[in-house]
């Protein structure tokens, strides 16, 4: 299958610029192929926004439900397409499978787990929300091997790829409220209560994922946006709370991914 992972190769770079724009949503690319030549690609660039096959079609499996956006299977039936090549399987229960059959059913040749090592690798923390209803836990640390400024370079990347991080927030701070967002030592995208074991989690559905200034349209099916900041949770919320509940809220609110800088709270959550 050389000439497919020629194509997946393509279609996994796409993806990656959803990185911190699709949170909690999977990471998603794709092109379009008839006869050697590439007639669209597209990736999901956004929360709520169009799914990758509005921009093309699907790497991952084919969305057969319909949400904020409409049902993928749909679409891609709609265009008479033959083949569909997938690199993942999704393991959302309302997706697993049921969009692949409906194709299969339909006539359309599915061929399965091209470069899947490499496609659920850059949705690992997907998979771990999706599945356990948590987010899944990043490691922050400094590296023994790493210079400071190695270190604040790689944090940032992360900052830029997850939706929270675990850090010190200033007092008095609001969920939402946009902060500093440069990545240093302290910065706050935003700030939240944390809860008490009785408590919910004071933090809006919307604030989990937030971005420098306005949306500003292209065309129908392309936007420009600001950077991505992520959400800033108060590490001393795990003194008021059970760390496994505390994050089955954050889970609830549609967090799905965290950047742990800590060692001990890395060790304790991570165990989770």
């Amino acid at each position: 299958m050389p000439q497919y992972r020629k194509y997946m190769t393509q279609a996994l770079e796409l993806a990656h610029k959803g990185a911190g724009w699709v949170n909690p949503n999977p990471l998603v690319g794709t092109v379009v192929v008839r006869d050697g030549e590439i007639l669209a690609a597209g990736y999901h660039d956004r929360y709520r926004g169009p799914h990758a096959e509005r921009m093309a079609f699907d790497t991952l499996e084919p969305c057969c439900h319909v949400g904020s956006q409409p049902a993928c299977t749909d679409l891609i039936l709609s265009h008479g397409i033959t083949r569909v090549v997938v690199g993942s399987i999704d393991p959302n229960p309302i997706v697993a499978g049921k969009g692949l059959r409906i194709l299969e059913e339909n006539g359309v040749e599915v061929v399965y787990d091209v470069m899947r090592a490499e496609c659920d690798a850059i949705n690992r923390h997907f998979f771990h929300y999706i599945t356990t209803g948590m987010p899944y836990i990043v490691n922050g640390r400094k590296h023994a091997e790493e210079s400071d400024a190695e270190y604040t370079v790689r944090r940032r990347g992360l900052y830029d790829t997850y939706a929270a991080v675990l850090g010190i927030c200033p007092t008095g701070g609001r969920a939402g409220a946009p902060g500093n967002s440069n990545g240093t030592e302290g910065s706050v995208g935003s700030a939240a209560r944390l809860p008490g074991r009785t408590d919910r989690l004071d933090v809006s559905d919307g604030a989990f994922a937030h971005f420098d200034g306005p949306v500003q349209a292209v065309d129908a099916n392309e936007v420009v946006v600001g950077r991505h900041k992520p959400l800033h949770l108060d590490i001393r919320a795990l003194a008021d709370t059970e760390p496994d509940e505390w994050l089955r809220e954050l889970g609830r609110r549609k967090i799905d991914s965290l950047v742990v800088d800590d060692d001990d709270v890395f060790e304790m959550l991570s165990s989770i």
